[in-house]
Order: C-alpha cells, then structure tokens, then sequence
C-alpha cells in the first residue's frame, strides 16, 4: 500500500469511526435525555442496524465496478451531515431518522466499516490478509478512546450535547482523508498485481455457492453481535441506575475495552496468519461469553471496568478473524467486498436482533437478568464455532475438489 492510500484509508476510517467513543457511553443517555423511552432507544438501534444490511447490495456493487472509493466518500459524507443536524433535531422522528446514520452499527458506519476492510485485503501482500487486517483495525480503538476520553471531560463540564461542536469537525475531516484513497484495482494494469488477487491464484477456483460451513459462522456471527450489541444500548444506563456509577466512569467502561482492543489489533492479525483463524476464532466466542456472565454477577460500576478487559479482546478479535476467515473461504479477488459484507451484514442483522428483544426482557428481568440471558446464548454461539466452524488458512494451496471437501466437513 502507497503512502497515499495508507494515509487516506487509515484517517478515514479511524475518524469516521472515531465518533463510536460518542455513541457507545452517551448516545442511549443523550437520547434519554430528549425525552426518549428505554423501548423507543433500543427500537432506534435495531432500526439503525436493519438500515445498514444495505451495505450488502452496496459491497456487490463496488465488487462488479472494483472500486471502493465512492461508497466510502458518499457514506463518509453522509455521516458529517448527520453529525451536523443530530444537536438540531427535536423530534422523536427527526431524532430516530439522524441515529439511524449515526449510530454505531448504522447505515454510514457500517459501509465504512466493510468497505475499508475490503480495501486493506485487496491491498494486502499474499498470504497476509490477517496482518492487514489487524494494522487497519488498530486504528478504530486508537480514535474511539481519543474521542471518549474528551468527550468525558466535556461531558462533566459543558453536558453531553457539547461533544457535538468538535464532533463535527472530526467527521468532516474523514471525508476529506477519504477523497485521498484510489482504488488500486482501477489503476492500467502493471507488472505488479493486487496482492489479493496473486494470492487467490495460489488458491485456484474459489467455490461459487455457499456451503454449510459458512452459513454456520454467518449464524455465529449473527448469535454474537445478538449478544453484544446490548451492551452497547444498555451497560452504560445498568452502570448509571443499578450500580450509581458517575458519568466519567462510564467512559472508562468504554476505554479499558478499546485500549484492549488496540494492543491485540496486530499481533492478533499476525498470530491468526501463522496459527490459523479457528482457534483465536473459539478464543473470542468464549470471552464474549464469559464477560456477560461476570456483568451479570457485578456488584460495582468498578468490577464492570475490570471486566471490559473481556469486550475490548473478544470485540477486537472478532473485528479481524472473521474478515480474515471469510476472506480465505471465498477466496477471489472479485469477491473481496462480498466477504467483508457477509461479515458486517452479520454484525448488523446481530445488532438489530439483540436491542429489539432486549428492552421488553430488561424492563421485565431487569438489566442483570438481561445480561445473564445473553450469556446463555453466547454459549450457545460459541458451541456453533466449536463444532460447525472449519479451519480455512490450511486450504491455501489444495486444489479446489479438496478445498470443497473439507469446507463441507464438520470438525
């Protein structure tokens, strides 16, 4: 990767992801605050993720044009403008239309989030899509933390709709960074070939139909962000009303998980490369699970700090496996944007599972009943991983009757 796109695509996606430190510990309060029941916030959410299942067809799109480029620039975009009027809306209409492009797993994010991995593995050299991975995804927890720190001190000083003034900017900038990224694939042809191209050569004939090792994680995948993505909606709000945490604390809640997050970033790309993505892959499932037990269990806004040391890993872990995972089981540089968006229509059909269940099971068990259902299911998920999920990084290599043979068999 060029200087060019390596500055355009990592500012790009690290500051039009960074405004996540915002939405995660604020945005549910913020709502709150303009009026907003707990049932009408998770109903945002879940309409926000349903939104962003768009990034499909638009990830189809930019593989039959092989270009990234526009979708990222025309999402990054959008987000600005959403930032902009956000602060400016005053009805629940207004309000619930503006998070649905805002929100973490919203329609802007989400392309952002599935466009930007494909760009980095169709750039990344043979044999190294983990590695890429890995050192793009580092720079979501580098911005997420940066914005969630300030926006704590400005939170307890000027109140939460003051994190909007710089918010704004910092979302503008993202676009801009974006104008800076050109699609290698759309360059005259050279002596150099995109790297993932060269690698899916070694590979030979990727399978075109879907077989049931892949609809097995694609479930998995859904189970996991359907457990998750509570958390997001409704830790900040347990920690405020259950536990009388202060609004600072809330922050740090969100910075032990991205400060983990970004030290596993490239090492667990670079591991995933060398050992293989299935045993990071039950790695992940496991701790996601095991953290939502402990959430349940807690006592103290303080053991639930302690205890996103488990979100920051498994959420990272995540971010990066299951890209390198799909990536390898399609295995076609023509398909490098339908991999990423398997994975991020995944995480969205999760995220709008998870929150549209969750208020009615909140309201009538309570947030420690909530959280002690979806460690249930997390375990359900990672028994999915555990005995539905093959290794993929051993088939590089293997003729494509094998290859086939082996997707289709359960470990």
């Amino acid at each position: 990767m060029d200087g060019r796109n390596r500055i355009g695509l990592y500012a790009s996606y690290g500051l039009g992801l960074s405004g996540i430190g915002f939405t995660l510990p604020y945005l549910p309060l913020y709502l709150g605050e303009k009026g907003l029941s707990d049932t009408q916030i998770s109903s945002i959410s879940a309409l926000a993720a349903l939104a962003a299942l768009a990034q499909f067809p638009l990830g189809l799109w930019s593989d039959r044009l092989r270009s990234r480029k526009p979708f990222l620039c025309a999402s990054l975009g959008l987000l600005a403008a959403a930032t902009f009027l956000l602060p400016r809306a005053e009805s629940t209409l207004a309000l619930g239309l503006l998070v649905v492009l805002f929100a973490e797993n919203g329609l802007c994010r989400a392309v952002v989030e599935s466009l930007s991995g494909a760009e980095a593995a169709s750039l990344a050299p043979p044999g190294q899509v983990g590695a890429a991975m890995g050192a793009l995804r580092f720079w979501k927890p580098v911005a997420v933390v940066s914005v969630t720190l300030a926006g704590g001190w400005y939170a307890e000083r000027f109140g939460i709709e003051s994190i909007f003034a710089w918010l704004i900017v910092l979302q503008g900038l993202a676009f801009v960074a974006s104008l800076l990224i050109h699609d290698r694939e759309r360059q005259e042809p050279s002596d150099e070939l995109p790297a993932i191209a060269s690698e899916a050569s070694e590979r030979g004939p990727s399978p075109r139909g879907w077989d049931r090792s892949l609809w097995a994680f694609i479930a998995a995948m859904i189970l996991f962000h359907a457990c998750n993505a509570p958390g997001g909606v409704y830790l900040g709000l347990f920690m405020a009303r259950d536990l009388a945490a202060p609004t600072v604390l809330l922050s740090y809640a969100f910075i032990v998980s991205m400060v983990v997050w970004m030290l596993l970033a490239r090492p667990a790309g670079r591991l995933a490369d060398r050992w293989g993505r299935r045993p990071l892959l039950i790695f992940a499932w496991t701790i996601m699970a095991a953290r939502l037990a402990l959430i349940a269990l807690a006592r103290s806004p303080w053991e639930i700090v302690a205890i996103q040391v488990l979100d920051g890993a498994a959420s990272g872990l995540f971010s990066i496996l299951c890209a390198a995972w799909v990536t390898d089981r399609l295995g076609a540089a023509e398909r490098v944007s339908e991999a990423q968006v398997i994975v991020g229509a995944s995480l969205v059909l999760g995220s709008a599972i998870g929150p549209a269940l969750s208020g009615p099971i909140a309201e009538a068990l309570g947030y420690r009943g909530l959280f002690g259902l979806l460690a249930g299911v997390g375990a359900l998920a990672t028994a999915v991983v555990v005995f539905c999920v093959p290794e993929t990084l051993g088939v590089i290599g293997k003729s494509s009757e094998a290859r086939s043979v082996e997707f289709a068999e359960v470990p």
